[in-house]
């Protein structure tokens, strides 16, 4: 299943990368790797890294079950250099988010783009739910780029109004996984929670299809910080 804040920023980040006419990405920090489905899908390639075993596991697996070669799961971080550098809700969880963004500054080729998105203070979010994930204001997260090296900033909202009316149904529905998972003794990874097959049937609601009037609503506020979430564009030269 693949929830409605999920679709929306996936809406977010394609358009962006869709403006920069790239073709080999790095994703830091993949999860379980369906953003790289549909990059794959759209002709994309390069690769995903994750820290945790669990989700680069889930990541090949997802990859291989939708038949898309366009990515590589990798067990160490990247080499080499990447038209565009994804960071997605990543940063909250670096312990230095400016060493964080300087080591990604190094994967970005001349040129290119770092994509980081986040989550401002006040989002709704429970705080356990997303693992005590550390907000930031845009203005915040403008000057921690700018402080790494990077220029050009671009920031966009988005989520508005889907993601802030469902806010408290997903706190629900986040909040019992995050339980189930904690009783099973396991380690709690949010990128990983929406995987139980007894979720699946709530896909035929919540989908690629279904979210597109949302996404097209939600254009007319990216300019504004209505929404719950945020996409950060920066450039280096």
């Amino acid at each position: 299943m693949l929830l409605p804040r999920y679709l929306l920023r996936e809406g977010a980040v394609l358009s962006m990368i869709d403006r920069t006419r790239c073709r080999r990405i790095a994703d830091i920090g993949c999860g379980g790797g369906e953003i790289l489905v549909a990059l794959s899908r759209r002709g994309h390639h390069g690769v995903g890294y994750d820290l945790s075993p669990t989700a680069r596991e889930c990541a090949r697996q997802r990859l291989a079950e939708t038949r898309q070669k366009g990515f590589e799961i990798i067990d160490e971080w990247p080499s080499g250099q990447f038209d565009v550098v994804m960071l997605l809700e990543v940063i909250g969880y670096a312990a230095d988010p400016v060493q964080l963004l300087r080591e990604c500054r190094d994967l970005v080729a001349p040129g290119g783009s770092l994509l980081v998105s986040f989550v401002p203070p006040g989002a709704g979010y429970d705080a356990r739910v997303v693992q005590y994930m550390r907000c930031f204001p845009p203005h915040e997260l403008r000057s921690l780029l700018v402080e790494a090296g990077f220029h050009d900033v671009e920031i966009i909202n988005y989520g508005y109004p889907l993601a802030n009316s469902t806010v408290g149904l997903m706190n629900l529905v986040n909040g019992f996984l995050v339980n189930q998972a904690e009783r099973r003794g396991e380690r709690v990874e949010t990128g990983l929670l929406h995987r139980p097959r007894w979720l699946a049937p709530l896909g035929l609601i919540s989908n690629r299809w279904t979210i597109k009037p949302f996404q097209a609503l939600q254009r007319l506020f990216k300019h504004t910080e209505l929404g719950n979430g945020f996409v950060a564009r920066a450039r280096i030269e």
